[in-house]
């Protein structure tokens, strides 16, 4: 993921990039990959410095206080990082300056006056017609003009070069729409600023063989997804996951991952990543989130409340992942009821019930007698259409595969009346007819691992079946269920907006 600025507390764009990526992550897990997921924290800069100044402390004390609020949504969410990086830990710093003296080497860091206009809350100068109305598009304020001697990359040397990357496919940008922008930015692009003199801003990373000037924070952010693999050493971390093969970022960043990074990693020689996958903003009634707007929904609430899986499976399933989506409270509850409640909910527990009934909990597959060879197409070509959703970065369209299981089963609930079978006597009919259902739940549950972990756990304990560590064997029958009755995955909505 990219790395978030701990200038405040996590807000619903950051668990949404959070939750993408983990999805991914536990997607290729149980397809059998090797995986590593980074992301942490960004803790230099002029936004940090200025909050930490305005609230009286050190820009330590501000990202040692904040850090713990992105670590524990993490944990809240089940993200299954394996590494939460920090900008300011000695590893990363280091690195950067690896890196730095790299872009040395290659004659494209050179000293130079810089004047111009710096908006604090992007870290990034802007030309007067990026303004809109003299003002930063996303921060709704003016940026300063400011005067100072800096260092600055070489980024025009490298223009060409990136221009004919992305052409070429060779950097494979999700959604695709995306690489025409990118390509449209180029023409005005041209040397970046790379530091800041410490007598401005003493909060960074110290620029090799100049302890008057600090990094510019871009060069130190972007470095994280190189530095936190042990760079330096390069070790082994470096040695079998570099170079990144998905880097997962907001819309508003993606100048400096497609443009600026790759410019980087060429002026370094090093390989460059491989897909760049490109989210839009989590919007409230079609504006963006904005703490002055009142308007900005508070994940850890959410999750606490609602239960994290909940929270997981509506960015997933609700937001479209490449573009922006909305987020209500309205929507929200009438999702988690519909969706989760009694789609998925419903569905678990009234086939554990019935097998509990009239099986006593414990089915077998060849109870069905004859009818116990079960066919596996429909839904070996809705796990197709379910993987490649993944490998096109469409989640929310590998969610919508999962929810057409559960509608599927419980039409065939309601088709095949469990309860006049019974009745009826019909005990071979209605093992069988139990044991389908079963059979679907538990492809549906595998199908889940990446939405909804925890949830998906929790079927599985109910039907008496391990969790699988991959998709090897989605489609090989269960010899025998032991159900459990008393599983209640998902609370009525009634009774949650008690709790809450």
């Amino acid at each position: 993921t990219a790395i978030a600025y701990p200038n405040a507390r996590p807000h619903l764009g950051h668990a949404l990039e959070f939750v993408q990526a983990d999805a991914l992550a536990r997607f290729y897990r149980l397809s059998g990959y090797e995986v590593m997921l980074t992301t942490g924290t960004d803790e230099h800069g002029t936004k940090m410095y200025k909050t930490a100044k305005d609230d009286g402390i050190t820009p330590k004390e501000l990202v040692d206080r904040n850090v713990v609020y992105f670590r524990d949504m993490c944990d809240l969410l089940h993200i299954s990082h394996t590494l939460f990086l920090r900008t300011s830990d000695t590893l990363l710093k280091e690195g950067a300056q690896k890196l730095w003296a790299r872009l040395v080497e290659a004659g494209d860091i050179y000293k130079a006056e810089y004047e111009g206009l710096y908006c604090s809350g992007c870290e990034n100068y802007m030309a007067e017609k990026d303004l809109t109305d003299g003002l930063c598009p996303n921060h709704k304020r003016a940026p300063e003009a400011l005067k100072e001697e800096n260092y600055f990359f070489r980024l025009s040397k490298y223009i060409p070069q990136v221009k004919k990357h992305i052409e070429a496919g060779a950097l494979k940008i999700k959604g695709e729409f995306r690489a025409q922008e990118i390509l449209n930015m180029l023409a005005d692009l041209g040397d970046i600023s790379f530091s800041r003199p410490k007598s401005v801003l003493p909060w960074g990373v110290e620029v090799p063989n100049d302890p008057d000037h600090v990094m510019y924070v871009w060069c130190d952010a972007l470095s994280n997804y190189l530095t936190g693999l042990d760079y330096v050493n390069e070790g082994k971390n470096y040695e079998t996951f570099w170079p990144t093969t998905i880097n997962i970022i907001g819309k508003d960043i993606m100048k400096f991952h497609a443009v600026l990074w790759p410019a980087m990693l060429m002026s370094a020689r090093l390989t460059l990543p491989e897909r760049l996958y490109v989210h839009g903003f989590v919007t409230s009634e079609g504006v963006k989130m904005s703490k002055s707007l009142g308007n900005v929904a508070d994940p850890v609430e959410y999750a606490k409340n609602y239960g994290a899986d909940a929270l997981r499976y509506y960015l997933l399933s609700q937001i479209p992942t490449q573009d922006d989506g909305d987020f209500s409270k309205d929507r929200f509850l009438e999702v988690y009821s519909a969706h989760l409640a009694h789609n998925i909910g419903n569905l678990v527990s009234r086939v554990a019930a019935m097998v509990g009934k009239y099986f006593e909990g414990a089915l077998t597959r060849k109870a069905g007698g004859e009818k116990s060879i079960f066919s596996y197409e429909f839904f070996e070509e809705e796990f197709d259409m379910y993987t490649k959703a993944f490998e096109d970065y469409d989640l929310k369209r590998a969610t919508e595969r999962v929810l057409t299981l559960a509608e599927y089963a419980n039409k065939f609930v309601d088709d095949s009346k469990p309860w006049a079978l019974a009745k009826a006597d019909e005990t071979a009919e209605l093992a069988y007819t139990l044991y389908h259902l079963l059979e679907v739940i538990r492809i549906m549950a595998t199908m889940l691992l990446p939405i909804i972990p925890e949830k998906a756990a929790a079927i599985f304990e109910s039907l008496g079946v391990e969790v699988p560590d991959s998709f090897n064997h989605l489609f090989e029958p269960v010899e025998k269920y032991g159900v459990k009755k008393d599983a209640v995955l998902f609370p009525m909505i009634e009774a949650q907006k008690e709790a809450a």
